[in-house]
């Protein structure tokens, strides 16, 4: 947990510092992007506040940017109490992911968004904060307005992918074949992108081996993920962790 354990950080020739760790009952993976030159702050999917806002403090910085993959409640657990306690951060997701089916408020929490990505489903635009750049996807299949994120060294999944496998589509808002498409354009990005990347999945499920990483080079998940390497959507279909009476959907 983030008050006690120390994160799989990497930091690139320009000084960005990238922090990841599991947060929270779920096992979801959080990321951080820090660019200590000019205090700017981004934490992506918080789950947890006071575990955040403690490391941070620890090291003399503060968050001031969060950006969103989707508004599940357990990736979205941590905003309220992070605006309480930060009311200038910035708050980012796309607008589609303030998905309006009133039944399905249990699932998604609706977020007041200071600022808000527009583009179309499997479109790509560049974002900056301070010295981060991040290379924005709508990635949508899992949950409407799903947005992964890249740049300085990882592939921010969210729920898009985990690291062998992918999100279940049938969830509200969910569509099997928004996701493959999501996925095949994800592979694409991910062939372009060096090898020894990281991909973060958003929750830290099973690897091939029977560990739980809570990352895998880009390499090994173009390799092992079972989701990108399913080239049409009747396999993608037919895989066994994409849906609720499937043994591995979650």
């Amino acid at each position: 947990m983030l008050a006690n354990d120390p994160f799989d950080r990497r930091t690139g020739d320009d000084g960005i510092e990238v922090w990841v760790a599991q947060v929270g009952p779920f096992a979801n993976v959080n990321t951080a992007f820090i660019d200590r030159a000019t205090n700017t702050v981004v934490i992506v999917d918080p789950q947890n506040a006071i575990k955040w806002l403690s490391a941070l403090e620890k090291e003399n910085l503060k968050p001031t940017h969060v950006i969103i993959t989707h508004t599940h409640r357990d990736h979205v657990g941590g905003v309220k109490k992070l605006l309480k306690s930060v009311p200038e951060i910035e708050l980012i997701g796309h607008s589609k992911s303030n998905y309006s089916n009133l039944l399905s408020r249990v699932l998604f929490q609706q977020l007041n968004y200071t600022q808000t990505w527009e583009h179309e489903e499997h479109t790509m635009e560049k974002w900056q904060a301070g010295g981060i750049t991040l290379h924005v996807t709508h990635s949508p299949g899992h949950a409407p307005g799903h947005l992964t994120f890249h740049g300085h060294g990882v592939f921010h999944a969210g729920d898009l992918l985990f690291t062998a496998r992918s999100g279940r589509v049938d969830l509200p808002g969910g569509d099997a074949e928004s996701q493959w498409r999501s996925i095949s354009f994800a592979r694409n990005t991910l062939l372009s992108l060096p090898q020894d990347w990281w991909l973060i999945p958003g929750h830290n499920y099973e690897w091939i081996d029977g560990t739980k990483p809570i990352w895998v080079t880009i390499a090994d998940a173009l390799t092992h993920n079972k989701a990108l390497n399913s080239p049409t959507l009747e396999e993608f279909n037919n895989l066994d962790f994409i849906r609720f009476d499937d043994d591995l959907a979650a």
